[in-house]
Parts: C-alpha cells; sequence; structure tokens
C-alpha cells in the first residue's frame, strides 16, 4: 500500500496488519508517530530514498510512503446484503466492468464522501482492490463495505426481497436525474465508459437516469458521472 492518506487511514484502522514501514526523509515528520508506534512494536522500518520507495512499491505515485500490510478484508456478496439488511434508505453501488483502478478509486473516495452504504464491483479479472485504486481513493477503502462478483444475480435477488430498487445510469430510454422521484433505498448501477451497463442490467433496472448535457458530448468518465449523481 502507498500514498499518505491511504497508509494513514491503515495505520489508524488496522495498524495489527502493518509488517514492515517505508518512509522517505521528507515524509519522517508526518509519520514520526507511525515510525514511534513501529519502534514500540518491533516493525522493521526504514527511512529510504525516494528512488528506493519507487523500487519497494513498484511505482513513482507512493507519495514517499510504503506499507507491506495484510489485504484489506473485504465482505462476501452475502455479507454485504446482510450489513443493509435493515436500512430503512440507504444507496449501494454496482460497478459492472469498471476495472481502471484510477476510476475505482476516485469512485470509492466519492461514495465515502457521500456517505454510500456500500460499494458491489463486478469483475470477471480483478477479485481485490490494487495498491492503485487504494492510494487514489485516500483512505477510503478503510471505511467503506466493499465486495467483489463475478455474478450479481444472486446478490440482486437477495436485495430484492429486502426492498431494493434497481436505478441504472445510462443515456438511453433515461430520466433526468432531476425529475425522478428517488427511492428509499437503491442501488445505483454503472457500467464501463466503453459500452455502459449491460443488457442483463438494464432488464433488472426499476428505473433508468441521466445526467442531462449542455454541451455535444455523450457521457461524462464513470467515476465524473457517480460524483455528479450522488
Amino acid at each position: 500500500y502507498y500514498g499518505v492518506q491511504c497508509c494513514l487511514a491503515i495505520f489508524e484502522g488496522r495498524k495489527s496488519d502493518i509488517k514492515r514501514v517505508f518512509v522517505s526523509h521528507d515524509n519522517e515528520e508526518v509519520f514520526d508517530h507511525v515510525l514511534s508506534w513501529a519502534h514500540r512494536r518491533n516493525v522493521p522500518y526504514r527511512i529510504v530514498s525516494d528512488e528506493e520507495l519507487a523500487r519497494v512499491s513498484s511505482t513513482e505515485h507512493h507519495e514517499g510512503v510504503c506499507l507491506e500490510a495484510r489485504p484489506l478484508e473485504l465482505l462476501t456478496p452475502a455479507a454485504l446484503v446482510r450489513k443493509v439488511s435493515d436500512l430503512q434508505r440507504g444507496v449501494l453501488l454496482l460497478l459492472e466492468g469498471v476495472e481502471n483502478p484510477h476510476n475505482v478509486g476516485a469512485i470509492l473516495r466519492t461514495a465515502c464522501f457521500f456517505g454510500v452504504d456500500g460499494v458491489l464491483l463486478q469483475s470477471k479479472n480483478i477479485t481485490n482492490l490494487s495498491g492503485a485504486a487504494c492510494r487514489i481513493a485516500e483512505g477510503a477503502a478503510e471505511h467503506l463495505p466493499i465486495a467483489f462478483t463475478q455474478d450479481y444475480g444472486p446478490t440482486f435477488a437477495a436485495l430484492k426481497q429486502r426492498g431494493f430498487s434497481f436505478v441504472a445510469t445510462t443515456p438511453h430510454q433515461a430520466r433526468s436525474i432531476y425529475s425522478v422521484k428517488w427511492p428509499n433505498k437503491f442501488v445505483l448501477m454503472f457500467g464501463t465508459e466503453g459500452t455502459g451497463l449491460s443488457e442483463a442490467a438494464l432488464e433488472l433496472a426499476d428505473l433508468r437516469v441521466v445526467v442531462p448535457r449542455v454541451g455535444p458530448l455523450e457521457s461524462l468518465n464513470v467515476s465524473a458521472a457517480v460524483s455528479s449523481i450522488l
């Protein structure tokens, strides 16, 4: 894990998962409390150059810190359903096939800021959050209920039984986000930028919404669309 806010959030929320700490000379003061903790707990730590941090973290975008830590424990889809079962009002996000770590990270940050109750990521290729996604999320991944799935059908059936509606974001046969009556609790669905939501997702939707455009471009970057609608 790397990035200042990401690593600070890990330290605040699950410091027992940290195995090693690498901090640049420029960040010694910012992470002084982390280094003091590591010293007291005999957790290996090093003050290193930016070049060595780039080697350890495999990126130039480390922001002067890298933690070796156990992977973030994500929820199963069933556990996510249980977590939101008793909500009277709430919003979940479904990201269908959204895999770019910069988009995923930006969406998690926005979702956390607006108090989204959980995020379900559907992908056939990834099953966990990358270091890049966690850095872009600025610590949000440590606070949000997050689950990965390859097939969201069973999860949607369980959410439907618990009173959730499904809102698809699409420019096709959709109503403006300003003209609809929003359900008390719903799953807000976003697809990939290239193809949007699948036909299967659109068929599940109780409502289709769109951000009304003013300029000539048809669509927003998916993370910008999430921000606009939330």
